[in-house]
């Protein structure tokens, strides 16, 4: 038997070892076996080049630190690299078994059928805002991109789904907002303070004044002018008490919210002839003094667009309490509209939703043509 076949048997062998660098000499016959020696040496430059891209690649895959998934064409997760199992705690063994929904919170809209709806109405690029959950149940926001995943011959195998880390941005943008938001309040305080304080004293001065002339004219027709008088600084002096209700009720700093929306509910149902149903517990805790700012204005606006908008002519509020949650539920039962044709409305519920995530809370917002509007507001007890 000829020698060079060992030879050739020991060089597949190291080949099959991942030693690439090994070669065969041809001999002085250059026959046929001296050609299949050459073959093989190819073999191994070949080998070699691939395994040199194939870890290249996986430096480059598993240094990124952003989160990498490749997703099958029905969203199963088919490889990650490192920074998956460091930042979410998950091993590929296990999320191989899902699709990438499973690192969503179990109330999230479902993310893997609106990617593909999106991927296929786009240029097959998109991005948009999420939150995972971690192996230890933390939530994550994230920022996905993903696009489509193709073979050598351009066809759609798949898809390549990045997510970053974005904590640290939502922190700040959350401080940004309540920044604003509660120079806005103090402000509001202040204003309605100096108007209860400074206006209203003066004003109330004014009706005693005109209170004990009454008697102190002779004519009928001046007691009759000074009557009136009285009676329309009674009005302005309510009409103030309103306002600075609005502004910032006394209600919400001594007694807390639930009183401070019971009140205002109490206020609108005389002037609007609205009804209001409101199913209270008495184990509702006393959130972040911020917060319940917050949501004070949110049932305000709430109100105000059931009236303005809506013409409803009954409103539930209904307040729950669960572990270390709250929540707060808003129905009307008036037109309601078009989630997805929202125009005038679409910047309003986005300050709805950035005003209460920036206190970690979150809304659930549905509507729908002749069904009303309905606001689910689930609340951080220790904010």
């Amino acid at each position: 038997m000829d020698e060079r076949f060992k030879k050739i048997n020991k060089l597949l062998s190291n080949y099959s070892l991942g030693r690439f660098d090994k070669k065969l000499r041809l001999s002085s016959r250059l026959d046929e076996v001296d050609a299949f020696i050459a073959g093989v040496n190819m073999l191994g430059e070949e080998l070699k080049a691939t395994t040199i891209s194939r870890d290249y690649f996986n430096n480059i895959f598993n240094s990124v630190s952003d989160m990498v998934f490749v997703l099958d064409k029905k969203g199963f997760v088919k490889n990650t690299n490192n920074s998956v199992k460091e930042q979410l705690g998950y091993d590929l063994d296990l999320l191989t078994l899902q699709k990438i929904d499973f690192l969503l919170p179990s109330s999230a809209s479902p993310l893997f059928s609106f990617m593909a709806r999106e991927l296929r109405k786009s240029s097959g690029f998109i991005q948009k805002e999420a939150v995972f959950e971690s192996s230890k149940g933390n939530l994550i926001p994230v920022l996905l991109a993903a696009n489509y995943l193709s073979d050598s011959q351009k066809r759609r195998i798949g898809y390549l789904v990045t997510a970053r880390d974005i904590t640290l941005q939502k922190e700040t943008e959350n401080l940004i907002i309540r920044t604003i938001t509660d120079t806005q309040e103090k402000e509001r305080q202040r204003f309605a303070k100096d108007i209860h304080d400074s206006l209203g004293q003066q004003i109330s001065a004014i009706k005693f004044y005109i209170g004990t002339s009454v008697n102190m004219v002779s004519s009928q027709k001046q007691k009759e002018i000074l009557l009136k008088s009285n009676d329309a600084l009674v009005r302005v002096l309510a009409d103030m008490r309103n306002i600075c209700f609005n502004l910032m009720p006394k209600t919400l700093e001594t007694f807390g919210l639930r009183q401070a929306i019971k009140e205002l509910c109490n206020q609108t149902s005389l002037v609007e002839h609205l009804e209001f149903h409101i199913r209270d517990d008495s184990q509702f805790p006393k959130l972040n003094k911020s917060l319940e700012i917050a949501i004070f204005r949110i049932v305000q606006e709430f109100i105000n667009n059931a009236i303005k908008h809506g013409q409803a002519s009954n409103i539930d509020i209904i307040f729950r309490h669960q572990l270390h949650h709250a929540y707060i539920t808003l129905k009307e039962n008036g037109k309601g509209f078009d989630m997805k044709k929202t125009t005038s409305r679409g910047m309003g519920l986005t300050n709805v939703q950035s005003r209460v995530q920036s206190y970690n809370a979150s809304v659930v917002i549905s509507s729908a043509p002749g069904k009303g509007t309905k606001y689910e507001l689930t609340l951080p007890v220790n904010s």
